[in-house]
């Protein structure tokens, strides 16, 4: 991830850990009836803030970074979602954030989510698969190509998918029109 994006997941989650923290004190000085009644317009309010905090931060962990070309989003979007669906994770996010108040526990069950996700769009990704050959794979035959897919724009390096953009291959020109 760059410095940006690094910048923002750490906003994003300062902001639900602390609106949890808010919960938490919340709760363990009132009891919920009366959060629900005499304090409901704030309560409320706070769980708004969670529930768009929480999604935003699920967002930002579980999905950033998952490149789909947007030739392949017809194929992608409902692997992504059924794999969510199918993973019951959204419920025990809920329950980490309202439930529990942990931030930690949070974090953990959206990089699972993450995995999954990654994990399904796999076979997708190997359907997409070719070779990769740049000038210098055909001036050296010791340089092997390198295995490209078209679904993410990515290349397969040490154990990973890496964006074309920042490997080393020299990128064919665009032609103009």
């Amino acid at each position: 991830m760059n410095k940006a994006l690094d910048q923002e997941t750490a906003l994003l989650r300062e902001e639900l850990s602390k609106l949890l923290t808010t919960l938490k004190h919340n709760r363990e000085k009132v009891s919920l009836d009366v959060l629900k009644t005499k304090y409901k317009k704030g309560y409320d309010t706070l769980c708004a803030g969670i529930k768009r905090a929480a999604s935003d931060y699920a967002k930002q962990i579980a999905l950033c970074g998952i490149r789909i070309h947007k030739d392949y989003l017809d194929e992608a979007v409902p692997i992504i979602n059924g794999t969510i669906a199918r993973s019951g994770i959204l419920k025990q996010l809920s329950g980490a954030a309202f439930s529990h108040q942990d931030i930690t526990e949070f974090e953990s069950l959206a990089i699972t989510l993450r995995q999954k996700i990654l994990a399904d769009l796999e076979p997708l990704y190997a359907k997409h698969l070719g070779l990769y050959i740049t000038p210098e794979c055909l001036e050296n035959p010791d340089i092997p190509p390198m295995i490209y897919c078209q679904v993410n724009h990515c290349v397969w390096q040490d154990g990973k998918w890496i964006p074309l953009e920042l490997t080393n291959a020299v990128q064919p020109k665009e032609k103009s029109a």
